[in-house]
């Protein structure tokens, strides 16, 4: 049995600028897996520069994958893509198509799928939303007030900006007119995306100690795990691991011992290999006091979803952690033609129908 794939893109709005570089367009595939009474999809959209596979190698993933038989159960899925762990974006893809199909024919939302399959949260209740921050694009500090503004008007409580792509006095003076712009309540994060060094890193997150950040993503090159731990507990905000997850041995890493690298891990489930891996990863973390939230990567609305529905499973069982970021289908010129799922007043619905709960 041979998955259909498709290739699509998206176009951002504005191009955004990150230490990795300006990003104006997202590409990948969108796969299906079709049988006579259901439907099961998934999205794969590599990005190299943030630990995928490459657009070809992905491909070829997808369009050779082949299953003899259907998947009955969760574990069975994982065993289905066991052989796809070199090419994460597509695993993901095919994980998604194949966990919407058994939730499908079982008449659940994802979400609940995995509740009912998983010992860790089997006695949770899925909540109908989960919250949300927003990325903020603009460039101009003015403009980036105006647009943090706007976005706490809508209800959003949490709002995420990149850095180090700029000079440090430019990042600073963004930072403190977003933060007169909304107030001292609203939760202000930054993504450096590995771009700063260890003392860049250091003395950028003590300058900004009055704009009062919530946590700074992956301030260091992924694979400092060292220098992520020195940095926790010396600036004044959390330290979270994003692209460092995605490093072999990151977990054994980051959360051995009696002092974590890092607060909090950011999962993204197109680049771990799937809401599978993720899970597993937010466990590990949980068990050794590091908050665990999810993020997309700029993805289509079937894998936005996907995150939401992972994003639920962990808000089943902790309420309290920090906003995911799911927020960016607005972001694309396609939003009003790729439905996705229905985010309002800072909270992202998760609709208790079969499957992603997207058409």
């Amino acid at each position: 049995m041979k998955l259909e794939v498709e290739a699509f893109s998206l176009t951002l709005k504005r191009p955004l600028r990150t230490a990795r570089g300006e990003l104006a367009r997202r590409e990948g595939w969108r796969v299906a897996l079709r049988t006579a009474k259901t439907i099961g999809r998934g999205e794969a959209m590599p990005w190299p520069a943030f630990g995928t596979e490459t657009p070809e190698a992905a491909e070829q993933a997808l369009r050779s994958f082949e299953l003899s038989k259907v998947t009955g159960s969760v574990e069975e899925v994982r065993e289905a893509i066991a052989g796809l762990g070199q090419t994460p974006a597509a695993r993901f893809a095919v994980e998604a198509a194949l966990l919407e199909h058994l939730a499908r024919s079982r008449e659940l939302s994802v979400a609940r799928l995995l509740g009912e399959s998983i010992p860790a949260f089997a006695a949770a209740s899925t909540p109908s939303q989960v919250r949300t921050g927003t990325l903020l694009d603009s460039e101009a500090p003015e403009k980036l007030a105006a647009e943090a503004a706007s976005a706490v008007g809508a209800g959003f409580r949490t709002l995420k900006v990149k850095v180090a792509a700029r000079a440090p006095s430019d990042d600073e003076a963004r930072l403190r007119a977003v933060r007169e712009a909304v107030g001292k309540d609203v939760r202000l994060r930054i993504d450096a995306n590995g771009g700063w060094t260890e003392e860049q890193a250091r003395e950028a997150l003590r300058r900004l100690g009055s704009v009062a950040l919530e946590l700074c993503e992956q301030p260091v090159p992924a694979l400092a795990f060292e220098a992520l731990r020195r940095l926790r507990g010396q600036v004044p905000c959390a330290i979270a691991a994003d692209e460092a997850l995605l490093q072999a041995g990151a977990a054994e890493s980051l959360l051995a011992g009696s002092h974590p690298a890092v607060d909090v891990v950011v999962l993204k489930p197109v680049a771990l290999g799937g809401l599978l891996v993720a899970l597993d990863l937010a466990q590990r973390a949980r068990a050794v006091g590091v908050a665990a939230f999810v993020t997309t990567m700029l993805d289509g609305p079937i894998a936005t979803a996907a995150a939401a529905h992972l994003a639920a499973l962990l808000d089943s069982s902790d309420g309290c952690g920090p906003a995911h970021g799911l927020a960016t289908g607005a972001l694309f010129v396609e939003s009003a033609s790729h439905p996705s799922l229905r985010v309002e007043g800072g909270r992202v619905a998760i609709p208790d129908v079969p499957g992603w709960g997207v058409t």
